[in-house]
């Protein structure tokens, strides 16, 4: 479950923030712009910990 909402994050944050903080500058202010990019980095990162903490649990079960 933890993947899915991972994958889920990466997708948010790729599909709004990223807009206003890299691809499309035009109209968009400078502060506008540093929180949408803290915000794309914030989903990245917590769907990657999150991606990367079901991995863990999954690799437990095989009792190595």
């Amino acid at each position: 479950m933890k993947k899915f909402i991972g994958i889920t994050l990466w997708l948010v944050a790729l599909a709004i923030p990223f807009q206003f903080s890299l691809l499309s500058t035009e109209g968009v202010g400078n502060l506008t712009g540093l929180f949408s990019f803290m915000a794309m980095l914030a989903l990245i990162f917590t769907g990657y910990w999150l991606v990367d903490s079901s991995a863990e649990k999954a690799a437990e079960g095989h009792g190595h």
